[in-house]
């Protein structure tokens, strides 16, 4: 290990920077990880193999870039990987220091909640969203649930291993860096370069980092001997013991929810969101702090109590009272209300259309809270908890009551409130509300049905055994199916000049896609990973003002990538340069151990995708007499190594279409190139070989490879060449690399 990363949100670069001078000047190797697209921040920790210093700050815990991803990437590390958190504070649009706090459970709220609002907000998007957008607001309501389900663990993962401070990573000159990092004796030469006059540097070998077994898997730092160090040493414990007295001020929960009523009512429906997903203590302690601080309370101690005597040692979520007014009055929501109502009903509505049925019950839960008479949501509930939640039984039972109450007449809640009791042997409320439901819906009845609750006598206390179970008929949830809007609708704009890059969402696709953009071109990017295509064009038009149009789809696709690019807006549809950069690697086996479904991915995506883009975009090329097409080819097609076999196959056959373009397509004065790339590092292409398998995907550790900003250097170049000027091929590697199998691993090079 030759490098430690340096992670952190890009609102604190002003802080890595500070740590970066302060110890770079003994020598020691830095590699800053700050990227801004979702999950490639997680990616560079838990991909590199390198031990890394983690920067968490209430940006960072508020950043989707940063914290996508981030909990599975803290799990996932290495007992050789040190990680060492430093939770310092955030900083505001207006450069105020944002006080950064994960020790309490209170303080950890903040950061649900604002995740949880961050769904209502997307969704309210969603719902007014056409064509593309709408299906890039149903995948961000995907990404957000996903980090707001995990925020919590992650804050009680970092507490759990352990963390320090900003003054405590700085006390006694970094001594909790150099004792996590194994680097005691660059300690000491740290300690007397800062004796020294600062205008005075010490000049220093860089030095080698290491081995760092931790026969624990403990990220925190071990622990150190100085005595002045020994309150460096962080909690450990997220779950306080029962036996534990909770010192819990007016000041803890006044700076997330000023509002006593509303954290109340908040903190009620978080305790019941984390018990409903299994997390009994979390829920339990969420009630027992917030009781604490409004002991005046009684719904909120009601709660309390309830939840430690019924959650306690099986978790059962509390049944509401139902209370039945002699004269109902139904009083209309407010429009805010109403609204976030509708949102919420929505993601209950994806949520269970996915499977995630636990979600979509809190989701509905919440619709109901807000407005009882929104239409249908206690039959949703009823029918969809009945169904697949079978733990919930009583509760489904009431929401069953409460649909009723809206329809008297349902047939089909009638016909699950018959399968609840025959569960309960209540055989002749049984057969009461099977016969109420046929009557009220004659297609329900049929000769299973008919055995199954009529076969039993009311005084038989055991239903006979060879009787089937009925199944509930199916929750119909309304699947949201995006509609894609023609692309000729979307307004036109400038008209520079144009390049189409696929596979734009990572690695070399998106290093060559940011150098264009840099330099003033009109960008189309496709890609299956409609919210990395979002982000990156969000950080293109702002930080280069690019115009970018997005085409979300998979080029194996025939049919897709023919819809796509046959629709184009006018002023999109003359492509300058065509980049064919999809492509992938999988598996690393033998001919004879290989996998088919790894063998069709990679002919269809690297072979069969480019043809299909080149293809189409070739025709208006022809008829223009002009354009340039650039393949991402690889050193693989032409040098053939164990276990690449059908990689390196369908390398060898972009390097064959290539030329073949080239023949096709030279008489209508168009260009033809590839770049063939040896080892490059900072894209997918490791971890996608080995199926997610991050041990495995480590093969770049001990030397430099090439950059993927590199490979976009010469893509740039190729195509930036005077219209005389066809390169048709670059073939490059990194100064460690000489050919496909010759590689000097012995330690990156500086």
């Amino acid at each position: 290990m030759n490098r430690i990363i340096l992670a952190y949100s890009h609102h604190n670069a002003e802080l890595a920077q500070h740590i970066d001078t302060q110890l770079s000047r003994i020598g020691i190797p830095f590699e800053h990880a700050s990227e801004r697209l979702p999950g490639e921040l997680a990616s560079q920790i838990s991909g590199s193999g390198e031990p890394a210093l983690l920067l968490v700050t209430d940006n960072f815990l508020k950043d989707r870039a940063c914290m996508t991803g981030m909990l599975a990437a803290v799990q996932s590390l290495s007992a050789d990987q040190p990680l060492l958190v430093v939770v310092a504070d955030g900083v505001s649009e207006n450069g105020q220091p944002i006080p950064t706090h994960i020790d309490r459970m209170v303080n950890a709220l903040q950061y649900m909640n604002f995740w949880q609002n961050a769904w209502l907000d997307i969704s309210t998007q969603y719902q007014h969203a056409e064509g593309i957008e709408k299906q890039v607001f149903e995948a961000e309501l995907d990404a957000v649930r996903t980090i707001a389900n995990q925020v919590g663990d992650f804050i009680s993962l970092l507490r759990d291993r352990g963390y320090v401070s900003k003054a405590q990573l700085e006390a006694d000159d970094y001594a909790v860096f150099f004792n996590t990092f194994r680097l005691s004796d660059w300690h000491g030469q740290y300690r007397r370069l800062v004796n020294q006059t600062k205008d005075s540097p010490l000049v220093v070998e860089a030095p080698h980092l290491p081995e760092m077994p931790l026969s624990s898997g403990v990220l925190a730092p071990e622990p150190i001997e100085e005595p002045e160090l020994q309150a460096l040493a962080p909690e450990k414990s997220f779950a306080l013991p029962e036996s534990e007295e909770i010192d819990f001020t007016d000041d803890d929960l006044e700076s997330v929810t000023p509002d006593h009523t509303s954290a109340v009512e908040q903190a009620i429906r978080d305790a019941h969101f984390w018990l409903d997903k299994g997390y009994t203590e979390r829920g339990i302690e969420l009630l027992q702090l917030a009781s604490e601080q409004y002991p005046e309370n009684e719904q909120l101690v009601q709660e309390y109590q309830s939840a430690v005597a019924k959650f306690q040692p099986v978790v059962e979520p509390p049944v509401e009272p139902v209370v039945v007014a002699p004269n109902p009055v139904t009083v209309e929501p407010e429009p805010v209300a109403a609204n976030e109502a509708k949102s919420y009903d929505l993601m209950g509505d994806m949520a269970a259309g996915k499977g995630d049925y636990l979600f979509a019950k809190y989701c509905w839960d919440r619709v109901a809270e807000l407005d009882q008479a929104f239409p249908h949501i206690y039959r949703k509930l009823g029918l969809m908890t009945s169904e697949h939640l079978q733990d919930y039984r009583e509760t489904a039972v009431h929401y069953l009551h409460k649909a009723l109450e809206s329809n008297s007449g349902d047939a089909e809640v009638m016909l699950a409130l018959a399968q609840h009791s025959l569960q309960n042997k209540s055989y002749e409320d049984a057969r009461s509300w099977y016969e109420q439901a046929i009557s009220n819906n004659t297609n329900l009845r049929n000769e299973e049905n008919d055995r199954l609750f009529f076969a039993h006598d009311p005084q038989s206390p055991e239903p006979q055994p060879e009787q089937p179970v009925v199944e509930v008929p199916e929750t119909k949830v309304e699947e949201v199916a995006p509609q894609m809007v023609p692309l000729a609708q979307l307004q036109e704009k400038s008209n520079g000049p144009l390049v189409l890059i696929t596979g734009a969402t990572s690695g070399i696709g998106k290093a060559t896609a940011e150098i264009f953009a840099q330099n003033g071109y009109r960008l189309i990017l496709t890609g299956r990973r409609v919210e990395r295509l979002v982000a990156i064009k969000n950080i293109f038009e702002a930080d280069y003002g690019t115009d970018v149009l997005l085409l979300p789809f998979d080029v194996r696709d025939a049919g897709a990538v023919e819809a796509a690019l046959t629709n184009l807006p006018e002023n999109f549809q003359n492509i300058d340069i065509l980049i064919n950069n999809a492509g992938l690697a999988k598996g690393f086996a033998p001919i004879q151990e290989g996998s088919l479904a790894h063998w069709d991915a990679m002919i269809d995506t690297n072979v069969k995708g480019m043809a299909y883009v080149s293809r189409i975009i070739a025709q208006g090329m022809v008829q223009r007499k002009s354009g340039f097409i650039i393949n991402v080819g690889s050193i693989a097609g032409r040098e053939i190594y164990p276990n690449g076999n059908l990689y390196c196959a369908s390398k060898a056959a972009v390097d064959a279409l290539t030329k073949g373009m080239r023949y096709d397509l030279f008489t209508h004065n168009i260009r033809v190139g590839q770049v063939s790339p040896g080892h490059v590092e900072e894209t997918e292409f490791a971890i996608t070989r080995f199926d997610g398998d991050a041990e495995k995907a480590k093969i770049y550790n001990d030397f430099q490879p090439l950059k993927s900003s590199d490979v976009a250097d010469a893509i740039y170049y190729m195509a930036t060449r005077p219209a005389h000027v066809n390169i048709q091929d670059i073939y490059m590697f990194s100064t460690q690399q000489a050919s496909a199998v010759a590689v000097n691993r012995n330690g990156r090079a500086k």
